[in-house]
């Protein structure tokens, strides 16, 4: 069994009014994510499992749909307000912490891209980091 992790990052904005006053206000994160894979064979004649590029090429799309976007709880009441002021965001139906973030993007890797993702690590600041392994 051959394991590769390729890494990504993205930058939003979110808020957690369930959390702390701090993660209660809009406020944005460079989120550092790991995805590990898992491979049973090896391409015997190439001699990889599959190219980065194409794991790329399924993975980032799904990552970098949150890149630059305001991140929201669909029960959040700030998002009937930017509805009204036209201004653009993502609703998600949970509140929008790490651990949320990392089942959330972890469950849409594996049904989106059909790779054999079996970890995720997502990162929020230098310091903590979520590790989803289900």
């Amino acid at each position: 069994m051959i394991q590769i992790e390729k890494k990504y990052h993205f930058y939003a904005a979110h808020r957690n009014k369930n959390a702390d006053e701090k993660c209660g206000r809009i406020h944005g994160h460079t989120y550092n994510v790991i995805c590990s894979f898992k491979f049973e064979e090896i391409n015997k004649k190439s001699g990889v499992t599959l190219l980065f590029s194409d794991i790329d090429k399924l993975v980032e799309p799904i990552i970098k749909k949150y890149c630059h976007w305001l991140l929201l709880y669909e029960n959040d009441d700030l998002c009937n307000i930017l509805s009204l002021a036209n201004e653009p965001y993502i609703a998600i139906p949970f509140e929008t912490s790490a651990e949320n973030m990392a089942v959330w993007l972890f469950t849409e890797i594996r049904n989106n891209s059909r790779l054999p993702i079996f970890k995720i690590s997502l990162a929020e600041t230098l310091s903590s980091t979520v590790i989803y392994e289900p």
